[in-house]
C-alpha cells in the first residue's frame, strides 16, 4: 500500500470553451499540500484561464476540479446547477488568489483593505480581523505601512499588500495570475520572495508566470501549457535540462 498523501487538488479532462473555441483542452494533473508549482507557456495558450477555472471565476465546460476534498464536476457542459454553485462557493474559500492588477479599494488604508472581507464575508469581528491583517502586513514587509493608501505606493508594495489580502482568508491554495507582469525589475523580487517565504511555511502554490529563474528554481512542479494542452510537467527544473518536447524546447530557448 502507497504512503503517497491525497492530492490536495486534483484536475481531470477539465475543458473550457468560449463560444465555438475551446480554450482548455482536456487538462489534468494532481497538486500535494505545500507543493510550489510554475505554470509557464506562450501568451495566449490558457494559463490563466486554468487559473480562473480554479477558483471558479470561470466554469468548466467538461471535467473534474477537487480542491480539498470539494468537488465540481460537468459533463458536456451539462451540472446539477444548485449542488455544483454550493460547491464552487464552498470551494473558493479555500482559494486565494492574486491578479495582474492588484485590485486594492483605493480610498482604504493597507489596514482596512485586508481586514474588510474578513467582515463581510466571514463575519470576524473588527477587533480580531485588525490583528489578523497587521500580522500578515507584517508577513509581507509592510507593517509600518498599514495607515498608508494604496495611491502612494510602488507596485510591488501593491502587489504584496494584495498577497496579505488573499491571505487574510486563510485559504489553503494561493493562485497567482502574472503577479508580477505589471512591475517595474526592481520590484519583482521583493513580490517572489513572499512566495518564497510562503512556500517555506507550507502554503500551496501554483503561479503563472514569464519569471523563468523563479519557476527553475523555487517550482516543485512546473507545467507547460501551449495551445490550451499540457505539453509537459517535470519535477522541480528538470523541463529546463532536459525537455522531452520539442514544443517545450523551443518555447525555453526564447526564455533562457
Amino acid at each position: 500500500m502507497s504512503n503517497r498523501p491525497e492530492p490536495l487538488i486534483s484536475i481531470s479532462n477539465l475543458c473550457k470553451d468560449y463560444g465555438k473555441n475551446r480554450i482548455l483542452k482536456h487538462v489534468s494533473f494532481q497538486i500535494e499540500s505545500g507543493d510550489l508549482v510554475s505554470v509557464i507557456g506562450p501568451s495566449g495558450c490558457g494559463k490563466s484561464t486554468l487559473l480562473r477555472c480554479l477558483n471558479c471565476l470561470e466554469v468548466l465546460d467538461d471535467g473534474e476540479i477537487t480542491i480539498d476534498g470539494v468537488c465540481l464536476r460537468t459533463v458536456d457542459h451539462e451540472k446539477n446547477e444548485d449542488f455544483f454553485w454550493q460547491q464552487a462557493h464552498e470551494l473558493r474559500q479555500n482559494v486565494g488568489m492574486v491578479f495582474q492588477s492588484f485590485n486594492l479599494f483605493p480610498h482604504k488604508t493597507l489596514l482596512d483593505n485586508v481586514t474588510l472581507a474578513q467582515i463581510v464575508v466571514k463575519h470576524e469581528q473588527q477587533e480580531k480581523a485588525k490583528a489578523l491583517a497587521m500580522s500578515l502586513l507584517e508577513k509581507v514587509g509592510l507593517g509600518s505601512f498599514s495607515g498608508r493608501y494604496p495611491w502612494s505606493l510602488s507596485g510591488g508594495e501593491k502587489q504584496r499588500a494584495a498577497i496579505a489580502r488573499a491571505l487574510a482568508m486563510k485559504p489553503k491554495v494561493m493562485l497567482y495570475d502574472e503577479p508580477t507582469s505589471s512591475l517595474d525589475p526592481e520590484m519583482v523580487e521583493e513580490v517572489l520572495q513572499v512566495m518564497r517565504d510562503l512556500d517555506a511555511e507550507g502554503m500551496t502554490q501554483i503561479i503563472v508566470t514569464h519569471e523563468m529563474r523563479f519557476a527553475k528554481d523555487a517550482s516543485d512542479y512546473i507545467i507547460y501549457m501551449e495551445n490550451g494542452e499540457i505539453i509537459e510537467i517535470s519535477d522541480e527544473d528538470e523541463i529546463f535540462i532536459n525537455p522531452q518536447d520539442d514544443r517545450t524546447r523551443r518555447f525555453l530557448k526564447r526564455y533562457m
